[in-house]
């Protein structure tokens, strides 16, 4: 028959001296947790853990080209601006501000031809809405005018809490795991003594795909690949307490 032979846990203790400290043993016999030399603020677990998060761009944009060609510059223009206004008046219709429109219009020659060229970007805070308006402008106006696919992003907002929220799913890994630790050796986690964020990074595109966004031809593959996942990788250190068991009356 085997002898019993209690479990011994060996914890590195840290001092403000300039002094390496002896280690200390912490040794439980019979579930009980009994110090030897060890006071109660020196217990502690020291964990490291990974928080992940993602979210889909918000917000999407844009442009819309108007070209037409003719043989007098002003022609060309009034040809242009019939179909500018129609569609800045569409927008508007759906809710689009002024300072999510942006114009930009150049006058060329080619051969004998004046060309005029408008572009319009358009910025969506709804990227279902921006889907319809798009589609809308194509089916109502002729192929002088062409709608490019859309891309999408990110406000700063969103990304920031996004970052916050990495940071807490880390910290609640890191006290998650120390409480199963601890448990194991029957004890409990206490308050914590640090937590000091190591790591953050955030991909763009799901980590599982490698998209290439010249090969990109759907709306879907342009949404995937502007996802952003923050990852946070915290350490932490939380004291270590004996469990308190409840007395029956």
């Amino acid at each position: 028959m085997a002898s019993y032979r209690p479990v011994r846990v060996f914890a590195e203790m840290q001092n403000r001296t300039v002094e390496k400290s002896p280690q200390k043993i912490i040794q439980f016999d019979d579930n009980r947790a009994a110090c030897e030399g060890v006071s109660p603020g020196d217990r502690q677990i020291r964990v490291s853990a990974v928080g992940e998060v993602s979210q889909p761009p918000d917000l999407s944009r844009f442009t819309v080209r108007v070209t037409s060609k003719k043989d007098n510059p002003q022609d060309a223009k009034n040809s242009v601006a019939r179909r500018l206004d129609y569609i800045v008046q569409t927008l508007q219709n759906h809710g689009i501000k002024e300072q999510d429109l942006h114009i930009h219009k150049h006058l060329s020659r080619s051969d004998s031809l004046y060309v005029m060229e408008t572009e319009v970007g358009v910025r969506f805070g709804d990227i279902k809405k921006s889907e319809s308006v798009g589609n809308l402008l194509v089916e109502k106006l002729d192929d002088t005018v062409t709608v490019s696919l859309p891309e999408f992003f990110h406000t700063n907002q969103s990304l920031e809490s996004l970052r916050k929220q990495a940071s807490l799913v880390a910290i609640h890994n890191a006290k998650q795991k120390a409480q199963e630790m601890a448990r194991f050796v029957h004890l409990s986690v206490g308050r914590p003594v640090y937590i000091i964020e190591e790591d953050s990074q955030e991909i763009e595109g799901h980590t599982d795909t490698a998209s290439d966004s010249v090969t990109m031809t759907t709306i879907q593959e342009r949404i995937s690949n502007a996802t952003i996942t923050v990852r946070s990788r915290v350490s932490a250190s939380f004291e270590l307490r004996p469990k308190v068991k409840k007395v029956l009356r």
